[in-house]
């Protein structure tokens, strides 16, 4: 063996001393979580499916209320999983979830938005919190309640739906005081595209970002093919910082994505959900994220302000280097046009 591959020999042999009980320890530690038997009780509630072995569970007819889930804690709710509801227009089914006996729900909003099947109309996708297969979701974002939790789905159409769910939660001994109750901020409503800024969040309590989703609608030529309404920044201010402490430029970035919405994907964290034309030429995008490892925490309070201000003014030009998007050139003199939009943010915080 020469000078050069003993050299080579020792050096790789010396990365391996070193990065080995770190990967020993890791795998450790993954299997070790795999294989734990926990002091938990795993538990699992079907619900309005008559088919089967309770012919006389509660469904939703016409104008009705169905409790999924009412039960004392400490607990975690660790999946909800919901088939699409046949015979009627499910986007309108409105999911509430109270916290220990609260008299107002901390959770109150669309049912398949809240699971991230925005309108009932995304295309199949998968991540770690959501995923929406063929004919169904399951949502994996934890639950967790210290005393009670009671979930409950209405129907407040006149139709009378088919499908089913099930809802699956451990009894645990207690819930740490480090954790916090499942919240969202959910919007849904229009905007001025792209004079208007928009509020996505304003939160007044320590807490912690873990997914959100956001689908804007821009029905002119301008916004074709995703291109567009995809140019908002996301300006986060934590803590009443007065200049974001966290900021993405281009909507399509802070999902993940870059140079516009080119069509639906997906992988483990980031999601194009909905790309779709509108009548003038448009399109509306829909977009989700999922975080684990880069959370947006907080100690005292959040805001996140969607705006294209930073993105008006002449076009850019290739040969001088300088200039703002080309896609909202038509609006840098004022113009507006009414812009859909609905957007959530799932946190976890005490307050």
């Amino acid at each position: 063996m020469g000078t050069k591959a003993r050299t080579s020999f020792f050096t790789v042999m010396l990365l391996l001393l070193i990065i080995a009980p770190g990967c020993t320890e890791t795998n450790s530690a993954s299997w070790q979580k795999t294989t734990a038997i926990n002091n938990v009780k795993t538990n699992m509630l079907p619900a309005t499916w008559t088919l089967d072995k309770y012919p006389n569970a509660p469904t939703f007819t016409p104008n009705s209320k169905v409790t999924i889930l009412d039960t004392d804690g400490p607990g975690v709710v660790t999946l909800f999983h919901v088939s699409d509801y046949a015979f009627g227009d499910d986007s309108k089914l409105i999911l509430r979830i109270w916290y220990d006996n609260e008299k107002i729900p901390s959770i109150e909003m669309p049912l398949m938005d809240f699971i991230a099947d925005i309108e009932s109309a995304t295309k199949p996708y998968s991540t770690i919190y959501f995923s929406h297969v063929r004919q169904s979701h399951n949502f994996r974002l934890p639950i967790p309640f210290r005393n009670h939790i009671k979930v409950e789905v209405e129907n407040p159409t006149a139709s009378n739906f088919l499908g089913y769910m099930d809802i699956q939660w451990d009894r645990v001994k207690r819930i740490p005081k480090t954790s916090g109750y499942l919240r969202v901020s959910y919007k849904n409503g229009s905007f001025q595209f792209p004079h208007e800024d928009l509020i996505l969040c304003d939160i007044n309590a320590p807490g912690t970002i873990v997914a959100h989703w956001l689908q804007l609608e821009g029905d002119h030529k301008s916004c074709a093919n995703g291109q567009g309404i995809c140019e908002g920044n996301h300006e986060i201010y934590l803590d009443d910082d007065t200049e974001p402490s966290y900021e993405s430029q281009g909507a399509e970035d802070f999902y993940g994505h870059s140079w516009g919405f080119s069509d639906v994907e997906s992988d483990f964290y980031c999601a194009i959900v909905r790309h779709e034309s509108t009548p003038k030429g448009g399109s509306l995008v829909a977009m989700v994220r999922a975080r684990e490892n880069d959370k947006i925490t907080f100690r005292k309070s959040c805001k996140i302000l969607y705006t294209y201000k930073h993105d008006l003014g002449p076009a850019y030009n290739h040969n001088t280097g300088k200039g703002k998007a080309p896609a909202l050139t038509p609006f840098v003199d004022g113009k507006s046009i009414k812009a859909p939009y609905r957007s959530c943010i799932y946190y976890y915080s005490n307050k």
